[in-house]
């Protein structure tokens, strides 16, 4: 299969790795990071000519973006490689249920992905699936859902820089007031709703910090999927320094299921969904899809 790397970052540059290691051609290296431009992929210890360049070169299989959290500041990546041929994966969070924040772009994407003959998929380590597609498996031996709830729990400090720097790890509380911290909570709330034809009239999303006096460990954040009153979807992160780590589903309903697992590590796991997902969003229809698009058997 013949690949680009769109943002060669933290999770791209391990992108190219794994795809060297799984065979794949990488063809076209993407950043705008003026360090970056120009250099070959082997002067980061990976055997590969391809060089860095500001824009796509060569066509192939499938595009892995991995850019932005944000449809509107990715749109223009994502339609650069789908009018030059690629099928999309990206890590990019709000394009894993893009018709939430963005109903226009996602009608747009959709529209050009059909007419160019590829698909796109928003998809990672979560959103993608240890806060939705997975509960949705799941929750496979319920004929009768009548709440999920899902938690993820992660030691900030053991993360990559950017995801310490988004959580606020360190900074004074002063400093961390504007912090978003993780996208996607509501996203993965929907993809479970929907999944399980859970009706929804209303989402809601929240954050806190965590504290240890006035500095900032981390966040906690959630969503629920509120139907009729009543919450039938909720996700939780808690990303703080030293936090157990853990993930825990519960799915309630004419058969319950609890499942817990010691933690899985989201760097490599977002690579690893990105190059699992890949082939399916080659052989599957054209357009803009889900990662429950995924799951026909459900």
């Amino acid at each position: 299969m013949k690949v680009a790397i769109y943002g060669f970052g933290e999770i791209g540059s391990v992108v190219a790795k794994r795809c060297l290691d799984l065979g794949y051609e990488i063809v076209s290296v993407v950043d705008v990071n003026p360090f970056l431009v120009g250099k070959s992929l082997k002067e980061f210890g990976l055997d590969c000519d391809v060089r860095i360049e500001r824009s796509l070169g060569e066509r192939g299989d499938v595009a892995f973006v991995a850019t932005g959290s944000y449809l509107d500041a990715v749109y223009s990546q994502i339609e650069e490689c789908v009018r030059m041929g690629y099928n999309v994966v990206s890590t990019c969070e709000t394009l894993s249920y893009p018709e939430f924040r963005y109903p226009d772009l996602a009608r747009k994407i959709d529209e050009l992905a059909k007419r160019y003959g590829v698909t796109v998929l928003g998809a990672g380590i979560n959103p993608g699936f240890l806060l939705d597609l997975l509960p949705v498996v799941m929750a496979t031996p319920c004929l009768r859902v009548e709440r999920v709830f899902a938690l993820r729990s992660v030691d900030a400090s053991k993360r990559r820089s950017r995801f310490r720097r988004k959580v606020g790890l360190g900074l004074k509380v002063s400093e961390a007031k504007d912090l978003e911290g993780h996208v996607g909570y509501a996203e993965s709330a929907l993809l479970i709703a929907e999944a399980l034809n859970l009706s929804v009239d209303g989402v809601r999303e929240g954050r806190e910090l965590v504290l240890k006096g006035d500095r900032v460990l981390g966040m906690k954040g959630h969503a629920s999927a509120i139907s009729g009153g009543k919450e039938v979807v909720r996700v939780e992160l808690h990303a703080y320094a030293n936090a157990p780590e853990f993930e825990r589903i519960e799915i309630s309903g004419d058969n319950p299921v609890v499942w817990t697992s010691d933690g899985v590590n989201g760097d490599l796991g977002t690579v690893s969904v990105l190059l699992r997902f890949s082939k399916a969003v080659v052989e599957h229809d054209p357009g803009l899809i889900k990662v429950i698009d995924l799951l026909r058997f459900v």
